[in-house]
């Protein structure tokens, strides 16, 4: 089997790599039997060389919900052709109000190496490589801290509820 962390693979081959990412037989198992699907035809639904069987949105489903696979996230943005997607972090800590000032500060930081990075890329009217690269790390720095934030904040609200 190909190893799904070298490359995107196509969905199909991607749902089945999510199923059998560990060798282990019973993740199929567990779920055919939660859904209550023909163990054997969801099998031949997700094995990409079979004709008779296709994988359909409800095996689809089903797989993501079960493996949180990164993988099918990643040919499902491939297929899009310009999209990306990201998972927010398991906030465990509680917080005060330190804790988000300290995130709001964080969040500043890198809104500024963010600006930092353009200011110096486009100075000279070309974008190198390099400076695209430092650009996207930056933009995606952002991004990490700004969804950590949302997190926490999810997290506090959990807590009142």
């Amino acid at each position: 089997m190909i190893n799904k962390k070298d490359k995107v693979l196509p969905l199909s081959m991607a749902l089945r790599a999510a199923i059998y990412s560990d060798g282990d037989q019973s993740l199929i198992s567990y779920i055919a039997e939660k859904n209550c699907w023909n163990l054997t035809t969801f099998r031949n639904s997700l094995c990409p060389t079979t004709t008779t069987h296709k994988a359909n949105i409800y095996h689809f489903e089903a797989v993501l919900a079960e493996t949180r696979d990164s993988g099918i996230m990643d040919s499902i943005c491939a297929i899009h052709g310009n999209a990306g997607w990201f998972e927010f972090p398991q906030i465990k800590e509680n917080f005060d109000h330190a804790n988000y000032l300290s995130k709001i500060g964080e969040l500043a930081q890198e809104q500024g190496a963010l600006a930092k990075s353009i200011a110096i890329a486009v100075s000279d009217g070309v974008i190198t490589k390099l400076e695209e690269d430092e650009i996207c790390q930056e933009v995606l720095d952002l991004v990490r801290v700004a969804t950590s934030i949302l997190a926490m904040v999810k997290k506090q609200r959990e807590q009142v509820v």
